[in-house]
């Protein structure tokens, strides 16, 4: 049974991942005007999670209050082969241009707030805070790549693991 919870977890996520995809063009990748919005998606690692290192998919959808600062949501999902960790916050990202690159290469620091759930045996939920920095360059105008690292410190506990700090490392893009 348990294999079946997973494999329609997967389904979902992959669902997801898609109709992220089909939104794409709303705004152009480098675009940071206010009032734009931009969507994405990436695949990793988090580790230190209940069961261990967990494979790793992010989804988020984000718009510039002002230029270079954007809010939106950050979805986490993390799967083991006994688990599934869902994680869901609201992030505050700042944009940092590098010089020479024509605007094409940011880092992004970034924190937030939310909820996180792991089904690991008991099962637990708890509070969400997840902090760290992302590299974002444009490939074209409306296409982006991305490499994000993020410590999310919580307090998961479900009774036969338990985690603080579950720091994640995912690759992706960005429409």
């Amino acid at each position: 049974m348990r294999r079946r919870g997973a494999l329609g977890t997967w389904m979902v996520a992959l669902a997801v991942a898609a109709g992220l995809v089909g939104l794409g063009g709303a705004a152009e990748g480098a675009d940071l005007k206010p009032g734009a919005w931009t969507y994405g998606a990436g695949f990793g690692f988090l580790r230190e999670t209940p069961d261990g290192t967990a494979f790793a998919l992010n989804v988020n959808a984000e718009t510039f209050l002002i230029e270079r600062l954007s809010v939106g949501p950050l979805l986490q999902l993390g799967f083991t082969g006994d688990s599934t960790q869902v994680g869901l916050s609201g992030q505050v990202k700042y944009w940092i241009d590098i010089p020479n690159t024509q605007k094409r290469l940011r880092l992004t620091p970034q924190i937030g707030l939310g909820f996180v759930h792991n089904s690991f045996h008991d099962g637990d939920t708890s509070w969400l805070i997840p902090i760290g920095v992302g590299a974002d360059y444009a490939l074209t105008d409306t296409l982006n790549v991305t490499g994000t690292f993020l410590l999310n410190f919580t307090n998961l506990d479900t009774r036969r693991g338990s985690a603080d700090v579950m720091p994640g490392l995912t690759f992706g893009v960005r429409f």
